[in-house]
């Protein structure tokens, strides 16, 4: 075994149940239009619901936390080089990104040259075009929903990705009460973007909403760098639960509280500024969360270890980026059978079924083989083997 590189740790198959709970939200949020009414409902499930983008703070919380997990050494090396890293990363995400891209094409063309959606220009469309697919879209945030609109946040994902060899080392050989301070910095980036931006409205920051467009409002909503500190505050999660195995875990009730918590701010969530929500103002509770079922996590870990919550774990990253244009389709299709009307929450219901089984099909037909593909060939191409490309075929990866 070379140096620097220990055994691989175990899966946490709660945080692999998380990320299903994490598409959801941001599915149902996408969804709601089906459901006449839900998006201005005042009942508490329905600000749940129109609350749902947060599941992507999730994710970025989530992401740095599972980088840390899997790659940081106990002596806070990386483990592979970085040339490993990013291939294991390229190898988790892009074939379904790149798959729900040419899903997507054809709604791209249609709202941007057929029938265009507000303002397209031509040059948009071209910078979009050429942008995307190398996942730098979110570096021109006005129009990085446009082809594919989950899709910027893998533009997010894929600058954290280029960070994490250096960052991740750097913060792990930090003292713990240096991480407090980052800890601390980071959660005060998360806001004061917003809040600065909002004291320069004449509405103040509770004129922005989801639909609310503009340069800055686009850069607060999409660009990577307002969305990095959740990132870094997951890495930090990541290292504390790595140096704390094995002391006193948080017991099930404290488990319970935490997502209280985070259900109670996601009920009250119209009484939150959108942008502060949109910029990851829940994170710290994420990370919480995180934390404690990395820690076994009590009734809710076992919850989100049973294996339905880990299969839909598992395929919730082709579920988030194929939901989008299978709407689309879906619509469609019953615009022309001559059903233009759905049944409220039968529709919505079997969207998201719908949704669920595609995910499922694309998981085991595309994300498997194409990861097990990539990896074989770049064990060819190494065949010394440098690094196990330990999160290839991790699920919580």
């Amino acid at each position: 075994m070379e140096a620097g590189i220990s055994t691989h740790r175990p899966n946490i198959p709660s945080l692999t149940g998380l990320r299903a709970v994490a598409a959801l939200l941001v599915v149902l949020f996408h969804y709601k239009y089906i459901v006449p009414g839900l998006g201005q409902s005042t009942a508490p499930g329905a600000r749940v619901i129109q609350a749902g983008f947060v599941g992507v703070s999730l994710f970025f919380v989530l992401s740095g936390f599972i980088l840390a997990y899997t790659y940081i050494d106990d002596d806070g090396s990386l483990r592979g080089s970085w040339k490993d890293f990013l291939f294991a990363r390229f190898a988790r995400v892009y074939p379904v990104y790149l798959f729900a891209l040419v899903i997507a094409l054809p709604i791209f063309i249609d709202i941007s040259l057929v029938h265009p959606v507000g303002v397209m220009k031509l040059k948009d469309t071209v910078r979009t075009a050429v942008l995307t697919p190398i996942l730098l879209q979110g570096w021109t945030p006005k129009r990085a929903w446009m082809w594919n609109g989950p899709g910027w946040s893998l533009s997010a994902e894929a600058f954290f990705y280029l960070l994490f060899p250096a960052i991740g080392v750097w913060l792990a050989k930090q003292s713990p009460k240096r991480l407090q301070v980052i800890t601390l910095l980071s959660c005060l980036s998360l806001v004061i973007p917003q809040l600065v931006f909002g004291a320069s409205r004449p509405g103040g920051i509770e004129s922005v909403t989801s639909s609310t467009y503009g340069p800055w409002v686009a850069f607060l909503k999409f660009s990577p760098l307002i969305h990095f500190p959740q990132f870094v505050i997951g890495i930090v999660t990541g290292l504390a639960f790595l140096a704390r195995r094995g002391s006193a875990k948080p017991t099930s009730w404290q488990t319970i509280a935490v997502f209280a918590g985070i259900a109670f701010v996601l009920v009250l969530s119209h009484r939150i500024p959108y942008l502060l929500l949109q910029g990851g103002a829940l994170a710290p509770l994420f990370a919480l969360a995180i934390y404690t079922l990395a820690c076994g996590g009590g009734i809710a870990g076992t919850l989100l270890s049973h294996p339905a919550a880990v299969r839909m774990g598992e395929a919730s990253y082709a579920l988030y980026l194929i939901h989008m244009p299978l709407s689309w389709y879906l619509t469609k299709g019953l615009q022309m059978m001559g059903w233009p009307r759905i049944e409220a929450w039968t529709g919505l219901t079997a969207f998201v079924l719908i949704a669920l089984l595609f995910s499922f099909a694309i998981f085991s037909a595309v994300e498997q083989p194409a990861r097990e593909r990539l990896k074989a060939w770049y064990r060819d191409r190494y065949p010394w083997g440098r690094f196990r490309l330990f999160s290839v075929l991790n699920p919580s990866g």
